[in-house]
């Protein structure tokens, strides 16, 4: 300290139980008088304040670090996820979710080509859908404003998607503003069992057993696993077993892409 000019301390710490969370300093120089007991009141009586503004800080970046956790948990999910902020921006989504949106967008053919990731962009018909939402919270009175937090179905029969949108406000500060909760469901539309398949998409099923044939041709038409399970009269874990060998051997994280490289 001697070294820094000083040689006068008063440190102000904040403690969770025997750990230490953080010290505060204050330093004076030997040409300075030293701290006095009004000093060392107005320390202590900051103390308290010192200690919550830096558990908050501490808590703010656990916050941040499991929201990152729980976004690489839900990154190969077999639903669409997508969170979309008032302004209509879109604050995050999963691979599921990029790619539904792909197909909104552009159709499954061509998405089946594009990197979703890449090309995200909001479908104009979700992002009409969270404007009329933002619009009903707006308009209702706050005793009213529950109807608005009702959950708005949004479905594309041809192109086999659906999507649940939920306006979530806040509850812990009204000073934010809600966001906007999307599960985005893509099924390919039934009737297509009989539909050629493409030279690439049969070398892909070469790679297969049989049994995994019959149920990735399944997956093609968007049957879930109860679906396939009872169709083919297996258990639904013999289906999950058969189909976790089916994104092994054919290199891919969820149905969808199944679905999709089996309907080039």
């Amino acid at each position: 300290m001697r070294r820094a000019g000083w040689d006068k301390q008063l440190s102000i710490v904040a403690w969770r139980g025997r750990q230490v969370l953080g010290m505060w300093n204050f330093h004076r120089s030997p040409s300075e008088s030293d701290f006095s007991q009004r000093d060392q009141r107005l320390a202590e009586s900051l103390q308290p304040h010192f200690a919550a503004a830096l558990r908050r800080v501490l808590d703010h970046e656990e916050a941040v670090y499991r929201g990152e956790q729980v976004s690489r948990l839900l990154e190969d999910a077999p639903v669409g996820l997508l969170l979309v902020d008032w302004d209509l921006r879109p604050l995050w989504y999963n691979r599921e979710g990029a790619h539904a949106c792909a197909v909104w967008n552009h159709g499954e053919r061509r998405a089946s080509a594009l990197s979703p990731k890449r090309t995200f962009r909001l479908p104009p018909a979700l992002a009409e859908a969270c404007s009329e939402m933002r619009t009903q919270w707006l308009n209702a009175p706050n005793s009213a404003r529950e109807s608005a937090l009702k959950p708005r179905v949004l479905s594309d029969d041809n192109l086999g998607l659906h999507a649940n949108i939920v306006l979530r406000p806040v509850l812990t500060n009204p000073l934010l503003r809600p966001a906007f909760e999307v599960q985005l469901d893509y099924r390919r539309p039934r009737g297509d069992r009989n539909r050629p398949l493409s030279p690439g998409a049969v070398a892909l099923l070469a790679r297969l057993s049989a049994r995994e044939r019959e149920v990735a041709m399944r997956v093609r038409e968007g049957m879930g696993t109860r679906e396939i399970a009872g169709e083919l009269h297996r258990s639904p874990l013999t289906i999950k077993t058969q189909l976790a060998a089916i994104f092994r051997k054919l290199e891919v994280g969820s149905r969808t892409r199944v679905a999709a490289l089996l309907n080039r």
